[in-house]
């Protein structure tokens, strides 16, 4: 898992002027999410657990499917999951709801479900944490796949019923809220890849489905998840309290060289396929530069790319055809990650086919994901490692991460930032998961320096805990504390040294 930097970047940090602390308000903490921590319950199946169950493991290095089990037994220990956070220092306690727990029928919600998460917010304020909830972690329950899933054109309304329940058991008590895990990641259950053979999320869509159909599925799914969050900030922020309730949804964000989004890439497929279908967009106003929208190429630049894409009359020209077709192919398929399509959503800068004006600016505070990226071009592919859930080989690249914040920063200046998940799996060694940690907790406060409203960080992950399929090992353990999953019957948390060093990181309020 190596860690990249270019020579300027080099010089840079060494000309920076000395690090100031992070303020005494600021939210250092940690993350668990439910279907990944919270142990299997049969009355209460999500879609995560029909796909694990339909996708067996058949090999040690398959990466479907490891089903959770009793994963880290969460729901019956979290005081003492708590409790190690609160050791850690930690001033704020990310956990996400299971709606199928919660909604175990269609219109029926359970109390006593809905009692046990009040009990678990009331431990964590009671450690002298901040309650952080996400209300979708990737998983949404089956009898709401079974009736479209987030295709369905009543999504939105099934998900704003189901956060009013969560609302009037929690609002009083819970100040920050996720509403949608990495928004962006979810289109993989709908869009494959041209070099993965198979779906790398739920629910997939039937082998017949051809190109056409995959878009279609991508479009809606999108356009779905902008109406749901806006209908969740609309109930979380109406009612008692809703003032001081402030919503948003982590993006997942990969740090990318500037220079490698100097070639014209189409946004996403789906413009071009919205254009064929119903002359709207056309694709070449898109263009990718590093999540960002900027001039369409030029008349010549178009040119030159028709003429190497058809790959000319000249024998010469093919190979480079060749080449820009696949670099073509990549950039695109990389735009549904690299793009940050829902933050640009938010700002307003989506077709509206994709996201709605009304949708626009559903956020109170700027959250997102990052763990991994690379100023180099060279290592771009390795990215790829990253949607196949591959992270061992993914690269390192902190200033990746200060370069999120700044542009975070350009795109919502008046809104406050959150890192909602930021860390790296045991593979690559305890004491560079501890250097990690410390080299972007780095980044967040030079980023201060510079002027970013930067609010908290969370370290992800608590514990080890399921990792999306993933058999156990080393490859997929993110935990600040470490769990065997399938070797120990008492599922005892042991301290590991990226713990001891996120500990001090905390107490000294930066690296």
């Amino acid at each position: 898992m190596p860690t990249s930097s270019t020579p300027k970047q080099a010089v840079q940090r060494l000309l920076r002027p000395k690090r100031q602390s992070l303020p005494a308000d600021f939210l250092f903490g940690v993350g668990t999410a439910d279907h990944q921590c919270e142990a299997f319950d049969p009355r209460f199946p999500d879609v995560w657990d029909d796909w694990e169950a339909r996708h067996p493991l058949r090999h040690p290095g398959q990466a479907c499917c490891q089903t959770r089990g009793r994963a880290t037994d969460f729901w019956n220990r979290y005081p003492e999951d708590v409790e190690l956070a609160r050791q850690l220092g930690a001033k704020a306690f990310r956990f996400s709801i299971a709606w199928a727990r919660v909604e175990p029928e269609p219109g029926r919600f359970s109390q006593a479900a809905l009692d046990h998460y009040r009990r678990l917010v009331d431990t964590i304020i009671a450690a002298g944490m901040e309650p952080i909830v996400t209300l979708m972690h990737f998983v949404w329950p089956r009898h709401v796949e079974e009736r479209g899933g987030l295709r369905a054109p009543s999504f939105p309304d099934w998900f704003g019923e189901y956060t009013a329940r969560v609302r009037d058991a929690l609002g009083d008590r819970a100040r920050y809220w996720i509403t949608i895990n990495e928004p962006n990641a979810l289109v993989f259950g709908y869009l494959k890849p041209f070099w993965m053979q198979a779906y790398a999320w739920p629910p997939g869509l039937p082998p017949s489905a051809d190109d056409s159909e995959s878009m279609r599925a991508t479009a809606e799914v999108i356009r779905n998840l902008f109406k749901a969050n806006r209908e969740a900030r609309r109930v979380l922020r109406s009612g008692p309290g809703g003032e001081r309730r402030l919503v948003s949804a982590n993006g997942y964000y990969l740090g990318l060289p500037d220079r490698f989004w100097r070639v014209p890439f189409p946004l996403m497929h789906l413009v071009d396929w919205r254009a064929r279908s119903e002359k709207g967009w056309n694709e070449e106003e898109w263009v990718l530069r590093e999540g960002r929208i900027v001039a369409r190429p030029t008349r010549a630049e178009n040119r030159l790319l028709t003429l190497l894409a058809r790959g000319g009359s000249l024998p010469l020209l093919r190979p480079l055809a060749r080449v820009l077709a696949d670099l073509h192919r990549f950039g695109a398929m990389f735009s549904f990650v690299a793009a940050n399509w829902w933050h640009l959503g938010m700002r307003g800068d989506l077709p509206t086919f994709l996201c709605p004006p009304d949708c626009r600016d559903q956020q109170d505070y700027v959250a997102f994901d990052y763990y991994f990226g690379t100023p180099l071009l060279v290592q771009i592919g390795t990215l790829m490692e990253v949607l196949e859930r591959r992270y061992n080989s993914a690269p390192i690249w902190p200033a990746g991460l200060y370069g999120a914040l700044r542009y975070f920063k350009d795109l919502f200046p008046d809104k406050p930032i959150f890192i909602i998940e930021n860390g790296v799996a045991a593979e690559c060694g305890d004491k560079k998961r501890a250097r990690y940690l410390r080299d972007h907790v780095r980044e967040v406060q030079h980023a201060r320096q510079d002027g970013v409203n930067v609010i908290g960080h969370l370290a992800w992950s608590l514990t080890t805990n399921r990792e999306w399929g993933l058999p156990t090992g080393a490859h997929g353990d993110f935990g600040l504390y470490h769990v065997d999953l399938d070797g120990d019957p008492e599922l005892v948390r042991h301290p590991t040294f990226a713990a001891l060093a996120y500990r001090t990181i905390i107490r000294r309020r930066g690296a």
